[in-house]
């Protein structure tokens, strides 16, 4: 997990990426293209993406204390 404006996590693996948004991300909406596969909220903010290549990302809502108080169950 890198930490900056927004605190998001990496992914290598597309099984990893899906697990963890059928977890933790509800009331979202899937987007496929040629390219990529972009998760997005009901207001349209894209929060994850999947490049087809082999790599993908998820911006998390979630504040650092919250992502702490998780890691540390």
């Amino acid at each position: 997990m890198r930490s900056g404006i927004k605190n998001f996590k990496e992914f290598h693996k597309l099984g990893d990426w899906e697990n963890y948004i059928t977890t933790y991300m509800m009331n979202t909406i899937q987007q496929d293209s040629n390219t990529e596969i972009k998760i997005v909220t009901g207001r349209g903010e894209t929060i994850a993406v999947w490049q087809k290549h082999g790599y993908g990302y998820i911006e998390e809502c979630r504040s650092s204390n919250r992502l702490e108080a998780e890691c540390s169950i």
